[in-house]
């Protein structure tokens, strides 16, 4: 990797979560693009060769939602830090209700190898969430230092 790629990636790592650091005292996070980028950050895409899916697809309330990534393809990719994932509902997609705090340390994602994150099914403030549909958005970055998102959706029921 070259150093302006580590260094690209390393500013982006920083100013993410300088601003999930300076939300509100509620912790609501609001996943908006500046005026100067021409992506939506919510935009996902498909990678080949990777796999990122939720165990199950229907959870029950307080059960651990767990999700992977595995990389079945050559390349090398890279992750911003030890958990890069955020949990959506699917109602207001544009407003992340947990972010987990994770060491900021950039982490190679090598060929065949296998990530895998559980949440509790808990918010930013540490209430229960409601039953209803969610999707979990992981940040990656591949060797070009382009930022990409993944994306698994889940559903959470009362038993």
């Amino acid at each position: 990797m070259g150093k302006k790629t580590l260094i690209y990636v390393l500013f982006l790592t920083i100013f993410i979560n300088i601003g999930f650091a300076m939300s509100e005292k509620k912790q609501s996070i609001e996943v908006k693009p500046s005026k100067n980028q021409n992506v939506e950050v919510k935009e996902t895409v498909n990678i080949p060769g990777l796999i990122f899916k939720t165990d199950k697809q229907v959870y029950s309330k307080a059960e651990q939602v767990c999700f992977t990534l595995e990389n079945q393809s050559q390349a090398e990719y890279i992750l911003p830090s030890s958990a890069p994932y955020a949990i959506f509902n699917k109602e207001k997609p544009e407003v992340a209700i947990y972010s987990p705090v994770s060491a900021q340390v950039i982490t190679p994602l090598k060929p065949k190898e296998v990530k895998k994150w559980c949440w509790d099914q808990k918010d930013i403030e540490g209430k229960e969430v409601s039953s209803g549909d969610y999707f979990v958005r992981l940040t990656i970055f591949d060797k070009s230092g382009k930022v990409n998102f993944l994306k698994a959706d889940f559903t959470i029921k009362l038993k």
